[in-house]
């Protein structure tokens, strides 16, 4: 895992100097948690960006588990791909390029986590799409939900109605992480 430490911290330096919208370590730190917790089979991403929080989640995977992640740009989907090659991680994160509301339907997996970090007003739209596919118990972790509260007000009242679910603040932004019940 020295490959993909040394990864994440290029892509951390790199958003730093570019503004690049990553989890980042602070809030990377929560999903590691949630990950090593819950140690799911086959975790779905909506929202690749550049591969860093799906390098992060497979860290703190099991190496029989595997990542499917979605990413809409094609250009952005390409960096992910590189840097996922280059953490060594390539045989367990699947980056598929398109839109996520035409990629999950097709999806036959089965996910124990879906973390959401797209576009912010489909994420109900996402979530509904992916309840399909989700195991059990499965945890369901939304990213920016206090940046983007108003957008996500539909996506909060659903899941805090639907699920068990809690808000993670970390001051200047915060997550959402819901257990399916």
């Amino acid at each position: 895992m020295v490959e993909t430490e040394k990864i994440l911290r290029e892509v951390e330096e790199i958003s730093k100097n570019q503004f690049l919208p990553i989890i980042g370590p602070v809030k990377g730190e929560l999903l590691a948690k949630l990950i090593t917790k819950k140690r799911p089979g086959k975790v779905l991403e909506v929202g690749t960006l550049v591969g860093y929080s799906a390098m992060l989640m497979a860290m703190y995977m099991p190496g029989s588990s595997s990542i499917v992640t979605i990413e809409k740009s094609k250009g952005l989907a390409g960096i992910a791909k590189r840097n996922i090659a280059g953490a060594g991680l390539s045989k367990r994160i699947r980056v598929i390029h398109g839109d996520a509301l035409d990629v999950i339907p097709k999806l036959k997996e089965k996910f124990g986590l879906v973390f959401l970090d797209a576009e912010k007003s489909e994420y109900l739209d996402y979530l509904k799409l992916a309840e399909s596919r989700m195991a059990k118990k499965c945890i369901v972790v939304a990213d920016n939900v206090k940046i983007f509260a108003n957008t996500l007000s539909d996506y909060l009242d659903y899941v805090r109605n639907n699920y068990k679910s809690r808000m993670h603040d970390f001051g200047f932004d915060a997550m959402e992480v819901s257990e399916r019940k």
